[in-house]
């Protein structure tokens, strides 16, 4: 990973091999990012991405392997049990055009992932839902 900073944004760039929630995790623990958001495009060479079934209470995973292009990277990033913690999305297009999309638990880059991320200048927490174990947004000094 390289990456340069001007002021709260960070423009970041993995490169083939490259996991991109394990890097996004490492440079948030490293900077000590608490809170903030990022988006992203390029090129994957696999992925796991998954969507939440409220039936059941767990996340249905598919695995996919071959020649992805990032069409949307898109997340958020919080802080769950003193750790950052990365939510991301990502929509990724196949060599037929079609598009398939969901939560992303870990992508490798296979050419090259350019993410901007900004940096908030304060932490927001998530605090695990005891109904359904999701990480949520702990917001209650917000509004309703």
């Amino acid at each position: 990973m390289k990456y340069f900073v001007l002021g709260s944004t960070y423009v970041v760039r993995l490169d083939a091999g490259e996991k991109i929630i394990e890097t996004l995790k490492a440079l948030c623990e490293r900077d000590g990012i608490g809170g903030g958001y990022f988006h992203g495009l390029g090129a994957v060479g696999e992925a796991e991405i998954g969507r939440f079934d409220p039936e059941s209470n767990d996340y249905a995973w598919a695995r996919l392997v071959g020649a992805y292009e990032i069409v949307s990277l898109y997340g958020n990033i919080t802080v769950a049990d003193g750790k950052p913690f990365i939510h991301a999305h990502i929509a990724l297009g196949d060599n037929t055009f079609a598009v398939r999309g969901g939560h992303l638990k870990e992508a490798a880059v296979s050419v090259t992932c350019e993410v901007t991320l900004t940096r908030f200048r304060d932490e927001i927490a998530r605090t695990k839902d005891g109904a359904n174990g999701l990480w949520k947004l702990a917001l209650d000094s917000g509004g309703d």
